[in-house]
Formats: structure tokens, sequence, C-alpha cells
């Protein structure tokens, strides 16, 4: 070839080398630029180290023999101690094997505190068997005689007994909507409020309990404040809440509903004519010791005051 006319083998050397050079890297560039194309799938396997790609040769030179030993074996020896260059990383050609793609980064989460129970929500008891829904009366005056009670309601049965504050009273069975039982006095001496269930004695059906209302009775509000002592009958002086004073004997009424039944020097016994109560109105000198008992206020029925016979002792 006339470019290698003249030159001395170390200059065709040179040469050589000049275009083979850039020939190479041209090649690995194509070489990395094809793999970022290529579809996802095993790398290539590397070349060994330390020796070269193949390099396609030109043409021999004309001017140069085709048995020339020396020439070949000095391109060879070029091309031999060539490395390959690497320019830039392999870019990236798909997943990892062993990776997940689906991973995502998770809060790491402060620890709890102690536990605290909820405290749960009171389940509502059952409805009772037995409806209770009314007594008859629903109250009473304290210190009062016996009387029958009258209850209403539902489901009631033979079997069914009325209980006063967890006293059983004797029960009378009407129908499965009434009952009725006898109080006796003893259970309303005092006042105050009783209560009343109806069940059965082994207490499997029972009722709602409901309240009997034991109220204070009335009681006089005059003051025994005299004595009168007569040959036919004695005769007591009475001070009602205005201060006047009136005389009564027995028999007498005394605001209107209470009946003096006996007078001593030292009390007087009435009687409640409406709820046949008895009471005392203890006597109260003078200078107005304590002895009052409160309840109902003087009514306008006054007793009036005793005939002077002329048989009074001195």
């Amino acid at each position: 070839m006339a470019l290698f006319e003249g030159k001395t083998p170390a200059e065709r050397n040179k040469l050589i080398a000049a275009i083979v050079l850039p020939l190479l890297a041209l090649i690995f560039v194509i070489r990395m630029l094809s793999g970022s194309s290529r579809p996802s799938g095993p790398p290539p396997k590397p070349t060994p180290k330390g020796k070269a790609s193949p390099v396609a040769r030109g043409p021999q030179s004309p001017a140069s023999p085709a048995g020339d030993g020396s020439q070949a074996e000095t391109g060879d020896e070029l091309v031999s101690q060539m490395t390959e260059v690497v320019c830039c990383p392999q870019p990236y050609s798909g997943g990892e094997a062993g990776r997940n793609i689906f991973a995502f980064y998770v809060k790491p989460v402060a620890p709890a505190g102690p536990a605290v129970l909820a405290t749960p929500e009171p389940t509502p008891p059952p409805p009772p068997p037995i409806t209770l829904a009314g007594l008859a009366p629903q109250s009473v005056f304290a210190r009062t005689a016996g009387f029958t009670l009258q209850l209403n309601g539902d489901k009631f049965g033979p079997a069914n007994r009325v209980y006063v504050d967890g006293q059983e009273v004797p029960t009378q069975y009407r129908s499965m909507q009434q009952l009725t039982a006898n109080i006796p006095a003893s259970l309303i001496a005092n006042p105050g409020q009783r209560n009343i269930l109806v069940r059965t004695p082994d207490g499997r059906l029972y009722s709602n309990p409901s309240t009997l209302n034991v109220m204070q009775p009335p009681a006089p509000t005059y003051t025994f404040v005299g004595f009168l002592k007569r040959q036919r009958a004695n005769t007591a002086v009475v001070k009602d809440g205005k201060g006047e004073l009136h005389s009564v004997r027995q028999g007498d009424l005394v605001e209107g509903r209470f009946r003096v039944t006996e007078i001593s020097e030292r009390s007087i016994e009435v009687v409640d004519k409406d709820l046949n109560i008895k009471h005392t109105m203890p006597f109260v000198d003078a200078r107005g010791l304590p002895g009052q008992v409160p309840g109902r206020a003087p009514g306008s029925i006054q007793p009036p005051p005793p005939p002077d016979d002329g048989d009074d002792e001195p």
C-alpha cells in the first residue's frame, strides 16, 4: 500500500496502532450501547483478563510479503498488550435477582405505655317475670290499724306471695292482674317507706319492687296549760297557736278532729276521730316549758267554755 511506502518497520507499527486503537474503542462503545437495549437476562461473559478482543485486520500491504513473519509478530504483540478500557458503569437493565421491588419503608413504632383495660359497659338485667304496676292505697299514716293492700299488675299467679320489707304477709290471689294482702298494724307503726315485692316462695318468679309510703300522722297543736278540778267533770284549759285560751271537758273536740277521752293534772288524752289514733297532750306550766307536739294547725271549730255551776271546789 502507498500508506506504508518508504516507512521503516517501527513507523509501520506505530501507524497500525494508530489505526487499530480507535477501531477498538469504537467497537467497545457499540457493545455498551447495544447492551443497554438488550432484554434483561444473564450478563455477557467478561473477556478474560490479559486477552484482547479479536480485531478484524485489514488487507495486507502489497509492499509487505505475505510471509513476513516479523511484521505479523510485531502487530500481534501490540494487540496482545492492549487492555479493555471501561469508561462508564453498565446501565441498569432490570431488577436484581432476590430483590423485592414492592418493599417500602415502614416507620418504626415507639413502644406503647402500659395497657389500659377498657371498662365494659354493664349489661342491663332482664325484666322481671312478674309486673307490679301499682298499689292502692299508695300511702298510709303510721300508727293506724291494719288494712288491706291491693296490688295491680300482670302475670300474677296463685303461688305468688306479697312481701313487705322481706316479711311475707297473707296474700289472696284475685286474678292475673290483681292481688290483695293483709298489712298488719305492726308493719306501719313508724313512719317511713316500705318495700313491697311479689314473688314465689322459691324466688324463681319475682316482680319489680314498689314502695308504700308510711306518713307521720297529724297531731294536736294545742297546749295544755291549765287544770280545773270539778265535781262533775274535770276541766282543762288549752292554748291555741294564737295564744287564745279554751276550756275543754271529756268528750269535747279539740281542733275539730281530736276528741278528749281523759283529763288529768299531768296530761290530756285525745283520739283522732278520723284515724282512730291516740295522742297525749302533756301539761305545760305558765313558764312555757317545752312540751308541745308538732302536728296539724288549729281548726276553726272550738269547744265553748263550760258554764259556771257554782259547784267548783276551791
